[in-house]
């Protein structure tokens, strides 16, 4: 805090990566590596207009009129917005080790494809779940690993 009670922006950064590290868990990766892991809050991606919108008024589409209607076209920027969204969301998930390009974080690059595959669709099903009120389920990575091969 400075001189007058105000907070700086190190007093902010502190508070999150430590409110982060707090609410992590253990997350096992299909290469076998654990990583700590945070579930996406959806409010705070829908607000900040990190989810592109086309992924989002598919989310808020009525599933039966989802399936009734014709399979739309996926369009190259729509591509690019949703890889774009996979990664910030892998970032924003993994709290350690940390992502980045300092000495003590690893590259996104030097991440195996399945395991950010897998982080990816871990956090997908978090911000699905939390969507839907039914975070009851067990989002564990034996679960959701058994969900993928059947």
């Amino acid at each position: 805090m400075s001189e007058n009670g105000i907070a700086k922006a190190a007093d902010w950064r502190g508070a999150l990566k430590a409110e982060r590290e707090k609410n992590a868990e253990p997350l096992k990766l299909p290469s076998g590596a654990t990583i700590l892991a945070i579930k996406p809050e959806p409010l705070e991606w829908i607000l900040s207009g990190r989810i592109p919108q086309t992924l989002l008024s598919a989310v808020l589409e009525d599933a039966q009129s989802a399936s009734a209607g014709p399979q739309k076209e996926i369009s190259r920027e729509e591509i690019l917005n949703l890889a774009t969204f996979a990664t910030r969301l892998v970032r924003a998930t993994v709290v350690k080790p940390p992502i980045g390009d300092g000495p003590e974080e690893i590259s996104l690059d030097d991440i195996p494809i399945k395991d950010r595959a897998f982080i990816f669709e871990w956090a997908c099903r978090a911000l699905s779940q939390a969507g839907s009120n039914s975070a009851q389920e067990d989002l564990s990575s034996d679960k959701l690993e058994r969900f993928r091969q059947e």
